[in-house]
């Protein structure tokens, strides 16, 4: 197949007598010659003629004659021309010779060659009627050079010097490379049916110039290559050698290729009458694409890639088309457009050729659609965001295009009301019914809305009024506090007085929240919704209690310590309504994984999500830790036996804690026993104090009533430090979860701004103090 493929090519371009314009030459002796019979090729004996520095194989030579199958074949680029002067140059130094005497009878005679006379006959000038041909491919102009060398000895072929590097090819001698043949059906017809601008050449004409196969090949009888013919009297060609890639000594997988830099160089087009322009423009994009993939963009105007069809840009495949989330409330005008852009267009190959391919245009569909175009969920939240960055990825580059809004990034991320978990604000509105549509843009507000620094302000004077109420309570009820209560009724005392604590601060917000709706334009704002809002404020209750534990007194350390923490722990519990509700909303709208983006007042917004994020990790890291302490408490009071010695003791830590924790551990365990001490000390009788302090010489006397007193002041170290676990996670954790409030409540103020408008913010922010300080004097009692 190889072989009659490579044939085809030879015969297409000089078999049948074509000239430089292909038109046939009916009285050229080529004709019958190249025209082979096909019966008397052997295939088996491909003989490779063209390797260098072969000499000529002669069988018989008559004293500087031979028969012409002795001579080596027609190269590839004379057999692809008009053979006539080739052929009238062998046939003059061919004549019939006596090759057999009887005495001075010849008894034989033959067709012989004298090759003297060919070395003189095919001159420069006979060369030169073919040179220019044959110099396109560096291949078929060595494989001439190989034959011009045998048969006439000379070194160089029109002038001297001219056939430098020939003898010595490589692969690098292909300046451009080669491709395969088969590329030719990436072509359009228009282009491969077209002529050279300047040779007037057909592009299949000049393509068969170019080619060349894997090996060196015979297209004919390879065994006897010439041939004299009596009838036509001219030496005429049963053989042809096409030209193989081994003449650069290397090996390539069979096929048919073409020398790239032949062909691009050789085919010439005139830009201005290009042989696809009146074809269609996919026939126009096919064409320049072939030529930029195989010669590249120098052999193309300036502009080659303007107006091209291609699926890079001005086309979308319909595989890659998609609509935006909101595509059933796009109207059907809308919809219709991809059916009425519909287009074929190239799709590049990895080789750079066109692969035709259903595609939409995306001018035709962008001169149809605007951002006004589609309504309904198209323009809210997520949808819009997503509408918004739809339009811009298909139109936003669309020269002329102008289908977005100047405020067209505001749109393409969540704005401050949407960042706002809940569906309701705190705002006066001439027409309160509107207090709900937080989505929606709002009328104008009645009035001036406090700033946020106020806001900001009013909360840090309420969660001031507590500790300072507390520390003032105690300094005028200090010479009524008993020094020791009942340990059982610790429990009773923290739940009677944490809840009415509770009860006053729920009750101050609930106050205030009917305060709000009661003003005029306020109608609408949710008063449960607004009072479990106003729960999760910041408090100083880890202040507070970290006041306490420094206390004299033990009733007020346990006692009031424990109301304070049972009072957090309910007013905790009614802020993780609107906690979880945050954590849930950041969820599902991405907003922990970089959904807020560059919106406006994203950092407020980040600031709240942040703080809804970090009150859940340390409400869980600090009811873990309270539940280890309390359980370890119970288990040094619950058998009724206080003895250490019956007790697990904490050990130091291993060498599977990391070192760098030894210092801090050693830290927490000298505060730890420091903080029991002063307990132990401000609670106990000046006895235990003699034993507390160390002095037990006192009690060497008394033999095992000094043992007693030891083991019952080690069982009480115990318990004490237990208890100093468990206040120092509840101040921890307190402190963790302000910290964690103060980021929500920051973020939430700045996230809203005027959208949470509280009017007469000082009454509001008296109605905290007050109660606060009766929750205060409760403590106190």
């Amino acid at each position: 197949m190889k072989i009659f493929h490579m044939r085809f090519m030879i015969l297409t371009a000089g078999a049948y007598g074509l000239d430089g314009k292909d038109n046939p030459l009916p009285n050229s002796p080529s004709v019958p010659g190249v025209v082979i019979n096909t019966n008397e090729v052997t295939h088996a004996s491909a003989l490779d003629y063209t390797e260098q520095n072969q000499p000529l194989l002669i069988q018989n030579n008559y004293n500087g004659w031979l028969n012409p199958e002795d001579l080596a074949p027609m190269p590839q680029c004379i057999a692809q021309q008009d053979q006539s002067a080739w052929l009238s140059t062998m046939t003059k130094c061919t004549s019939k010779r006596c090759t057999s005497h009887f005495g001075f009878i010849c008894t034989h005679h033959q067709w012989l060659t004298q090759l003297s006379c060919l070395s003189v006959e095919f001159s420069s000038d006979v060369i030169q009627k073919y040179f220019s041909y044959c110099d396109r491919s560096i291949l078929a102009k060595a494989q001439l050079y190989e034959w011009v060398r045998k048969i006439t000895g000379r070194t160089w072929l029109v002038n001297v010097g001219d056939a430098s590097g020939l003898a010595t090819l490589s692969p690098a001698s292909l300046a451009d490379g080669y491709s395969a043949v088969d590329v030719v059906h990436h072509a359009p017809t228009c282009l491969t049916g077209s002529t050279s601008s300047l040779s007037l050449e057909s592009f299949q004409r000049v393509m068969a110039s170019c080619s060349f196969g894997s090996t060196t090949q015979h297209t004919g009888n390879a065994a006897r290559p010439w041939e004299y013919s009596e009838h036509l009297r001219s030496m005429i060609a049963l053989d042809a050698e096409a030209v193989g890639y081994d003449l650069v000594g290397r090996r390539i997988k069979d096929g048919e290729y073409f020398d790239k830099a032949c062909l691009c160089t050789a085919f010439t087009i005139d830009f201005k009458k290009e042989p696809c322009a009146g074809s269609g423009q996919l026939d126009l994009t096919k064409e320049r694409l072939w030529i930029h993939a195989t010669c590249g963009a120098a052999y193309l105007p300036d502009n080659w890639a303007e107006t091209l069809r291609t699926t890079q840009f001005a086309y979308i495949p319909m595989e890659a088309w998609h609509w935006p989330k909101c595509v059933a409330d796009m109207p059907d005008q809308v919809t219709d457009l991809t059916t009425q852009c519909a287009a074929d267009a190239c799709e590049l190959d990895s080789n750079g050729y066109c692969k035709v391919t259903p595609a939409v245009d995306r001018a035709c569909v962008c001169r149809g659609i605007s951002y006004n175009s589609c309504g309904g969920s198209c323009q809210v939240f997520e949808t819009r965001i997503d509408y918004v960055n739809w339009l811009y990825n298909l139109c936003g580059n669309v020269q002329e295009w102008h289908g977005l809004p100047d405020s067209w990034r505001q749109l393409a991320a969540p704005t401050p009301l949407e960042m706002i978990p809940w569906q309701w604000i705190v705002r006066p509105f001439n027409n309160s019914s509107m207090a709900n549509m937080t989505r929606l843009p709002y009328a104008e507000a009645s009035e001036t809305c406090v700033s946020n620094e106020w806001k900001l302000g009013s909360l840090v004077v309420a969660s001031l009024a507590t500790p300072l109420a507390l520390v003032l309570g105690q300094k005028i009820s200090k010479s009524r506090v008993a020094h020791s209560y009942p340990r059982q009724s610790h429990l009773w005392c923290w739940i009677s007085k944490g809840t009415l604590f509770a009860a006053l601060q729920i009750f101050a917000n609930w106050l205030n929240a009917l305060l709000v709706q009661n003003t005029s334009g306020y109608g609408d704002v949710p008063v449960l919704q607004l009072m479990l809002l106003w729960c999760s404020i910041p408090r100083l209750t880890w202040l507070t209690i970290l006041l306490l534990g420094l206390h004299q007194s033990e009733a007020i350390r346990f006692i009031t310590g424990g109301s304070m923490l049972f009072s957090e722990i309910l007013l905790q519990s009614l802020s993780s309504y609107h906690m979880f509700m945050t954590i849930n909303y950041g969820r599902e709208h991405k907003f922990y994984f970089g959904g807020i983006g560059d919106a406006e007042k994203g950092t407020p917004a980040k600031s709240m999500y942040a703080g809804a994020l970090m009150w859940l990790m340390a409400i869980g890291t600090t009811i873990i830790q309270l539940t280890r302490a309390m359980h370890k408490s119970n288990r040094l009071t619950g058998s009724g036996s206080l003895d250490p010695q019956d007790q697990p003791r904490d050990t130091h830590p291993t060498s599977k804690v990391p070192e760098l924790t030894n210092p801090l551990h050693e830290s927490y365990s000298r505060s730890r026993e420091n903080l029991a001490h002063y307990w132990m000390n401000k609670s106990s009788s000046p006895e235990k104090t003699l034993l507390i302090s160390g002095d037990a010489r006192y009690y060497t006397d008394y033999g095992s009533l000094s043992n007693n007193h030891q083991r019952h002041y080690d069982s009480q170290k115990a318990l004490t430090e237990s208890y100093v676990d468990l206040y120092t996670t509840t101040v921890i954790g307190m402190f963790l979860l302000w910290i964690a409030q103060w980021l929500f409540w920051g973020g939430f103020i700045g996230l809203s701004s005027e959208e949470f408008c509280l009017p007469g913010i000082g009454v509001l922010t008296g109605v905290w103090v007050i109660f606060s300080f009766a929750g205060a004097t409760v403590m106190n009692l």
